[in-house]
């Protein structure tokens, strides 16, 4: 899908923060990024990737307007329980459906009744972050000229006297994504048993998005042109949360790998020892992203003084030299699906070394999952 996936997107070439002046802070030089690793950094719209995906998976294979009440496991399989009273079995059961679904429930559930739960995961989730976000219609690049270039640059401009910062990234079509980001004071942090879905309605979105027009647009003018030039059913309140999903693509490779390597009729133990060794193969590259994650968050968005300095300091004083090692350590693990032909490794910096499986021991899914796929993939 790479020449698909290359018409809906525009490569990055960079990073410019910006003071609420339009002074400079600094910016992240991006455009050589495909010398290192062979390929851009790209930026897309979602429903763009949704799209091509589904384009890709047979309409059969896909359920939509399920709403997934209770799991219940067992060494049989996997029973799923929907809110229609429909229900579905299955050998495996993988939970894609957010942090606060109702899989990762009933999961945590069945852990603390049996004394597994550990007790960083009893709290509740904390988020610190509102962000409002959109997606504008086609723009006149005579107002914008940065939407008529090939590349993208993104520009992230830092409030002063006030917790907020934005983003605006040209995407292809002459659009514009935007993010508005409002930090919580420490004493302000919600939990996730305070959450209502009335907190994220229209009237609270259209209240976060007077409360920014106002603030100064690098492309001149204000954010009110931006907002003004997105559909309203294009602009959403959403939550950042302190623990979220990382390198979520890569882990779902790495677990496709390992599924593939059970047997047609595999057994309880052997579906346990699988996930054994997926948590042995992910867990640190995991919790390392989470942590990437949250240094950056502080870089692009934090207001303290000194995550000033931190983000002056990584963007003028420590040389790209070492920039570029952090970068390293985080793509020098890039798992490709192993059942299927590798794909030649383009960049100057070479990925960590993986087995492929020989033709030979090429199997089928069908016993395993594929009726959980072809019957219970819940949108």
């Amino acid at each position: 899908m790479l020449k698909e996936l290359e018409s809906i997107s525009k490569p990055i070439s960079s990073m410019t923060f910006l003071k609420e002046n339009m002074n400079k802070i600094g910016s992240l030089d991006l455009s050589s990024d495909a010398v290192r690793y062979g390929y851009h950094n790209r930026i897309m719209d979602r429903p763009s990737l949704y799209k091509l995906l589904l384009s890709r998976i047979p309409q059969e294979r896909i359920l939509t307007g399920k709403r997934v009440s209770d799991i219940e496991q067992s060494d049989q399989g996997v029973l799923v329980r929907c809110s229609d009273t429909s229900f579905y079995e299955a050998d495996i059961l993988v939970g894609a459906d957010g942090a606060y679904s109702c899989v990762r429930r009933c999961l945590y559930r069945d852990l603390r009744n049996e004394n597994l739960l550990p007790k960083s995961d009893m709290a509740p989730l904390a988020f610190d972050h509102h962000c409002l976000v959109g997606i504008t219609d086609p723009i006149d690049p005579i107002y914008f000229p940065d939407l008529s270039r090939s590349t993208c640059d993104m520009m992230v401009v830092i409030g002063k006297d006030k917790p907020y910062s934005w983003w605006l990234i040209p995407l292809k079509q002459n659009r514009l994504a935007w993010r508005v980001t409002y930090n919580l004071p420490t004493t302000q942090i919600r939990q996730e048993h305070h959450i209502r879905s009335s907190d994220w309605g229209p009237l609270q979105v259209e209240e976060m998005a007077n409360a920014c027009r106002d603030f100064v647009c690098p492309y001149g003018g204000t954010l009110a042109e931006v907002i003004d030039k997105t559909p309203k059913d294009r602009i959403s309140k959403v939550l950042l949360e302190e623990k979220g999903a990382a390198q979520a693509m890569l882990d779902a490779v790495s677990l496709a790998n390992i599924l593939y390597d059970l047997s047609s009729n595999p057994t309880s133990a052997r579906i346990t020892s699988a996930f054994e060794s997926y948590y042995k193969d992910r867990a640190g590259h995991g919790k390392a992203a989470v942590q990437g994650s949250r240094h950056m968050g502080r870089l692009s968005g934090g207001h303290k003084w000194t995550e000033s300095v931190v983000r002056s300091m990584f963007l003028n004083i420590i040389p790209s030299k070492v920039q570029q090692t952090i970068l390293d350590k985080v793509l020098m693990y890039r798992p490709q699906a192993s059942f299927l032909p590798f794909v030649k490794d383009r960049g100057e910096f070479k990925a960590k070394p993986q087995s492929q499986v020989e033709p030979g021991r090429m199997r089928t899914l069908s016993g395993l999952c594929l009726r959980l796929f072809q019957q219970d993939s819940f949108s």
